[in-house]
């Protein structure tokens, strides 16, 4: 017992030294040179006081980083790129550029057959070399370019702290001298998001916005029609949840005669508690955070037990799968699909067409499942807002051209969610990428949401291989599925129509949810500590 009271003393000592060096970093870039910051491109778009013109070919709309308003949230509702954000931009001078990034197992065309790459180019007046490898060697190969000299013009990098390792070596250009070319990135940069990206002197090595997949797409969804046989409301607190996970296991709520179902079940493999996870938000916030200068831990304030105790009465009363921590996830699918289970942790697109798609495209039957309207009184979300992939542009490539720095911002930028090469380079490429292909369907729609409707004639299937995987790389520059909708056409069935109804209603209803700060962002585990904190978990 006192070697394990020895263990969470010397953790918590750590993580309150870690939150003090949090506490001393700042969001902007520091004033005085240092010679392990990134280094910067000159002239610096922050280098005017007023926040107008910084070079001969920027146009007064560009604004000093400093003057940059950065959001506390993801908008709800965002707006386009503007037609005068990129006129800093010299478009007569041509650019040679290479991107680099991961592949999707599957390995992208040539150079010379990529219609998405070809798009790109004749739009921005570009040659473009792009080179992708498997996520597992992009530290590995990146580390080898390096090395040689040999360095792509823009790459994702594999994750922060290597962007932090080349950040200390001065080999990244500082996102302050980017963001101000940026400014519709600069709507999905949050103040967390900022300073999570930014090294302790002040430097931020390379630029994000979101996730691809943010965590605030997935939710609980319950069984309406159970609920309607079982003469039960939707549950509004805690109490009656438990009372209608009892009733899905012992009160027969799908009239067969036998006790054959149960509330939920894990699928965590045996690793962890897998759907039942989503109740690690419902009784604090789950994650180790700052509140008024003072660390605070789940494990340490009670509120990690009162998960365990709940999720333990739900066991204890026999309501949860026989196997449901031993299933893996995708094996226990099947109790979702064949109605076995009353409640599910699910993002509401994957599981209204996984449904349907079990059940001979019956759409009129996704109606038997819906999701909660509002959580319980007083639980909360998983936080949103998440980081994305953090894209650097190397500083030896653009230390003596501010143009093609300029021209690569501009082409990011556009490739971001509201820009005008959003929809080209997501989802293997719109209708104008693909010549004489005419048949998705991707808009913006007045609330800032939008259809990105890939119809199954698409190339990125019928030429490219299947699943779009092999145009995939050029999304990582851009793709979110936060604000998208299901597309459903004006004379598609009735069935049809309520099924992707139930869809965006789901996903509405997510959005909707009041949720934890994404703040955990900034408490940084050392690698050394790392281990030993997920074997005290």
């Amino acid at each position: 017992m006192k070697k394990i009271i020895k263990r969470i003393t010397a953790l918590f000592m750590v993580l309150t030294f870690t939150t003090a060096m949090i506490t001393g970093c700042s969001s902007s870039k520091n004033s005085d040179s240092d010679s392990n910051s990134s280094a910067a491109v000159s002239p610096a778009a922050d280098s005017s006081a007023s926040g107008t013109q910084t070079s001969d070919n920027a146009a007064s709309n560009v604004i000093a980083f400093s003057d940059i308003q950065w959001p506390d949230a993801m908008p709800s509702n965002p707006t386009l790129a503007e037609d005068d954000y990129y006129t800093y931009d010299d478009m007569s001078k041509h650019y040679e550029l290479e991107f680099l990034t991961y592949n999707y197992g599957t390995e992208p065309p040539s150079n010379d057959e990529d219609p998405i790459l070809k798009w790109l180019e004749n739009k921005y007046n570009v040659t473009i070399k792009f080179t992708t490898v498997a996520s597992a060697d992009m530290q590995t190969v990146l580390s080898t370019r390096f090395s040689s000299g040999d360095v792509p013009d823009v790459m994702t990098l594999p994750d922060k702290s290597f962007g932090f390792t080349l950040g200390e070596q001065g080999l990244l250009v500082d996102a302050s001298q980017m963001y101000p070319y940026m400014p519709q990135t600069c709507k999905f940069v949050t103040k967390t998001l900022l300073n999570w990206s930014t090294m302790e002197n002040g430097a931020i090595p390379f630029i994000t916005k979101y996730a691809i997949q943010d965590s605030d797409i997935w939710g609980f969804a319950i069984r309406q029609d159970w609920l309607d046989a079982l003469g039960m409301k939707m549950p509004s607190t805690i109490e009656e949840l438990k009372e209608y996970a009892y009733a899905c296991t012992y009160n027969d709520p799908d009239g067969n005669g036998v006790n054959d179902t149960y509330f939920m079940v894990g699928a965590g493999g045996g690793n962890g508690f897998g759907m039942l996870g989503g109740f690690d938000t419902w009784f604090g916030n789950p994650t180790d955070h700052v509140e008024n200068g003072v660390l605070v831990s789940q494990y340490l304030n009670g509120n990690r037990k009162n998960v365990l105790s709940f999720l333990n009465e739900l066991y204890a009363q026999g309501t949860l799968m026989p196997d449901w921590f031993t299933i893996a996830w995708e094996d226990a699918k099947a109790y979702t699909l064949k109605d076995k289970v009353g409640m599910v942790w699910y993002p509401a697109s994957n599981l209204y067409q996984e449904y349907a798609n079990a059940n001979g495209d019956n759409y009129a039957l996704t109606a038997n499942w819906t999701y909660f309207d509002k959580l319980p009184d007083g639980v909360k979300g998983s936080a949103g807002g998440n980081n994305g992939l953090c894209i650097a542009v190397p500083v030896s490539n653009v230390k003596d051209d501010q143009g093609k720095l300029m021209r690569i911002c501009h082409i990011l930028d556009a490739m971001c969610y509201g820009g005008e090469a959003y929809f080209a380079t997501v989802q293997g490429g719109s209708n104008e990428v693909h010549e004489g292909y005419s048949a998705d369907v991707r808009e913006y729609l007045e609330d800032g949401t939008n259809f990105c409707y890939v119809d199954k004639t698409h190339p990125g299937y019928t030429v490219y291989g299947t699943d779009n995987l092999a145009l995939a790389p050029w999304q990582n520059f851009g793709y979110t599925l936060k604000w998208q909708k299901q597309y459903c056409a004006d004379d598609a069935d009735a069935n049809f129509k309520l099924y992707v109804e139930q869809i965006n209603d789901g996903q509405t209803k997510l959005a909707s949810y009041d949720r934890w700060p994404n703040d955990a962002l900034l408490i940084n585990i050392p690698s050394d500590t790392a281990p030993n904190l997920s074997e005290f978990v």
